[in-house]
């Protein structure tokens, strides 16, 4: 019904809105949150054509600052940097496939950490958090896509960290004495000094559609 509307109004009230918008996001919340947001205004906003980049948070910031999109959301952190308007916050949790759970819920061994490359939000996160508690851990799997580090978690080669709404259902959450806490993360927009208006159009349209909070979807599992 949303999107009905939005299409009426659309139609109605702005028939003419038209031009490129560039939009650049990190890969793991594109996939999980973002596809229906933007599948919903192109339907709404058919002569608007939509140009996707998916990249790390601080080099879609570094491409934003060099003028290369017209919005971009970034990971930050909740007490970070004030640029952009706040449209997500949701908690970090430690994921692994679930019959390696037992072994990775221990310091007897080095924790295998799967993580992006640097720069990468989580990662420095990750180790930071493991530094703090004086877990040892190693880097046992680096991945560009999402894909990629999903399979290697799903292959039990190490634990990654993900939004606790974005954990596949086929992982087990570990939230043993000896995985440190995660603090929340936060998702940002940011819009350039100067844009059009079909990207100020799209910029209130996320924002507007990301304030409804995730769909429901089945939870992972917990380690006990």
């Amino acid at each position: 019904m949303l999107a009905l509307s939005d299409e009426l109004v659309a139609r109605l009230v702005e028939p003419d809105v038209s031009g490129l918008v560039r939009l650049g996001t990190p890969e793991d919340f594109a996939t999980a949150h973002l596809s229906g947001v933007l599948a919903a205004f192109s339907d709404a906003h058919p002569n608007v054509a939509l140009q996707v980049t998916t990249d790390l948070t601080l080099n879609l910031i570094d491409r934003f600052q060099a003028g290369e999109f017209d919005l971009v959301l970034i990971k930050r952190e909740p007490l970070g940097p004030s640029d952009g308007v706040r449209v997500w916050s949701e908690a970090l949790v430690w994921a692994c496939a679930a019959h390696r759970a037992p072994l990775f819920d221990t310091s007897e061994h080095e924790l295998p950490l799967v993580v992006s490359p640097h720069p990468c939000v989580y990662r420095k996160r990750a180790m930071r958090a493991l530094d703090r508690l004086g877990r040892r851990w190693r880097v046992a799997y680096t991945s560009t896509s999402l894909a990629g580090a999903q399979a290697a978690v799903r292959a039990g080669l190490g634990v990654t960290v993900l939004p606790k709404d974005m954990v596949p259902v086929d992982f087990t959450v570990l939230a043993g004495p000896v995985m440190p806490d995660l603090s929340a993360t936060e998702i940002a927009l940011m819009t350039a000094a100067s844009v059009s208006v079909p990207a100020t159009k799209l910029a209130e349209h996320i924002v507007h559609s990301l304030e409804r909070g995730p769909q429901g979807f089945e939870r992972p599992r917990v380690a006990e």
